[in-house]
C-alpha cells in the first residue's frame, strides 16, 4: 500500500476524525498576563503518612469524609455509561475508591490520548530545573537551531497552544502529519494564521514540539527521561520502544501496547498522545502534582514549575475552561480544579483544597458517537466524586 493510499484508508475511518477536540480560537494577551483561580487552590500542607511508591493504601470511605452514599450514585452513573472503564478516588493519600467496568481492569494499560500532553509538560519541567532551559519565554529558534521556521514562537507559546500555525486537529491533515518524515517540520510548514500569543488554538503539533526539545537539548529520549526522572521514582513500570511502530490502517494503531510510549517517524515519543499506562499509575501523576512535585523524599519537579504549568493563561476555552501549560484549568462542583484530559474521557482530575485525586478511564479504542466522539458525561462523573466529599 502506497502513503497515498495508506493516508486516505485512515482517512476514511470516521476514528481517526475524533481522536482530539476540535479545533478552538480564543483570543488572548501576548504579556503572559497570569491568573489564578478565584480564591486560589487552596493547596493543603500536609505530612504523609506513606507514599504509594510500591503500592496504593487503601482506606474506608467514611474515614476520609466521603458519602458513601453519593459515590454510589457516581458509581451507578458510572456503571450507566456503556464506555465507562476505571473509576478511582485518591483521598488524603489513600485510594478510597476503585472500580472498574466493562472491559476495564487494574492491569489494563491504554493509551492516554491528550493525557499524555500533561506528562509532556512535566517533561518540560525537569528540563527547567536542570537548566537545559531557562525561561519559556526563550525562543524556540534558539532553543531547536536547526528548525528556524520557528522565528518568534516562543516556549510558552507551545506549552499554550499560541504559537499562531495553522493546524487541524482531525481529518487528513492530521493524518498526512503523522506519517511525514520529520513532524516539526511538517507542524511547522502549515504557516502561521496569525501573531505569536495572540490566540488559543489546540495543537498536538504544538504539545510535539515539547518532546522534541527534550531530545534536541539533552540528547536523551524523551522516554528515558520519563523513566529515569519520573516513573522509576515513582514505582510505574515502564518500558521503551525500541522502534517506531509502522501503522498501515486503524487497526495496527488499536494495535494494544503496555506501559509504554508510542514514538513519531523518527523515534521521538508522541508528545501530544500515545502514553500507555494503568488507571493506578495516571494517579500517581495526579499525586505527585498535589503535592507540588515532591514523591517520598524527592523532588521530582519543583514547585514553581507546578504552580506555573496550573495558572490560567488562556481562559474561556468551551465556556467553562482555562489553559495553563497542558494543563486544562476549570471549578468541579464550585471548587478550583484543574486535570489532564484526553480523547475519549481519560481524565486525571486534582483538586488540591479537598486533598483529593479523581482518575476516570473511559473505551477510546472503538466505536463511539460519529459526531462528539463521545456518548457520556465525563466531567459530569467527576463533578459527582467531588460532591461526595462531605466538605466541612
Amino acid at each position: 500500500m502506497t502513503p497515498k493510499k495508506i493516508m486516505i484508508s485512515l482517512f476514511t475511518r470516521t476514528l481517526l476524525l475524533l481522536m482530539v477536540p476540535s479545533v478552538v480560537f480564543i483570543s488572548c494577551d501576548t504579556n503572559h498576563i497570569i491568573l489564578e483561580p478565584k480564591y486560589g487552590y487552596g493547596w493543603k500542607t500536609v505530612e504523609r503518612p506513606y507514599w504509594p511508591t510500591q503500592a496504593w493504601q487503601t482506606a474506608p470511605m467514611d474515614e476520609h469524609d466521603i458519602s458513601a452514599e453519593k459515590m454510589r450514585i457516581a458509581d451507578e452513573f458510572a456503571a450507566n455509561d456503556q464506555y465507562a472503564r476505571a473509576l478511582l478516588v485518591v483521598k488524603d493519600g489513600y485510594l478510597v475508591f476503585e472500580k472498574y467496568y466493562g472491559d476495564g481492569g487494574v492491569d489494563q494499560s491504554t493509551n492516554l490520548w491528550s493525557v499524555t500532553k500533561s506528562f509532556s509538560s512535566a517533561l518540560v519541567g525537569i528540563l527547567m530545573d536542570e537548566y537545559f532551559v531557562s525561561s519559556t519565554n526563550q525562543r524556540m529558534a534558539d532553543l531547536m537551531p536547526d528548525y528556524p521556521e520557528f522565528q518568534d514562537i516562543t516556549l510558552h507559546h507551545a506549552l499554550t497552544h499560541t504559537t499562531g500555525l495553522d493546524w487541524q486537529e482531525t481529518g487528513l491533515p492530521w493524518v498526512q502529519w503523522v506519517f511525514s518524515p520529520d513532524w516539526v517540520t511538517s507542524a511547522l510548514a502549515r504557516g502561521q494564521d496569525h501573531r505569536p500569543g495572540k490566540k488559543f488554538k489546540y495543537s498536538s503539533g504544538n504539545s510535539h514540539f515539547l518532546t522534541s526539545l527534550v531530545q534536541t537539548k539533552t540528547g536523551i529520549a524523551p522516554g528515558m527521561l520519563a523513566k529515569e526522572h519520573l516513573f522509576d521514582p515513582m514505582g510505574i513500570p515502564f518500558t521503551i520502544l525500541d522502534l517506531p511502530i509502522t501503522y498501515y490502517n486503524w487497526d495496527d494503531y488499536k494495535r494494544p501496547l503496555h506501559q509504554t510510549w508510542r514514538k513519531d517517524t523518527k523515534g521521538i515519543e508522541t508528545a501530544g498522545f500515545g502514553l500507555y499506562l494503568t488507571a493506578r499509575h495516571m494517579a500517581k501523576l495526579g499525586y505527585l502534582y498535589l503535592n507540588k512535585g515532591r514523591w517520598e523524599d524527592q523532588q521530582l519537579l519543583s514547585e514553581s514549575w507546578v504552580e506555573s504549568s496550573v495558572r490560567e493563561y488562556q481562559t474561556n476555552i468551551y465556556d467553562r475552561y482555562s489553559y495553563g501549560y497542558q494543563w486544562w484549568i476549570t471549578s468541579i462542583a464550585g471548587y478550583p480544579s484543574f486535570l489532564a484530559s484526553g480523547w475519549g474521557g481519560q481524565i486525571i482530575g486534582i483538586v488540591p483544597s479537598l486533598d483529593l485525586v479523581v482518575v476516570l478511564k473511559y473505551e477510546a479504542e472503538g466505536a463511539v458517537d460519529p459526531v462528539s466522539g463521545t456518548a457520556h458525561d465525563d466531567i459530569r462523573l467527576f463533578e459527582l466524586v467531588v460532591e461526595a466529599v462531605n466538605q466541612d
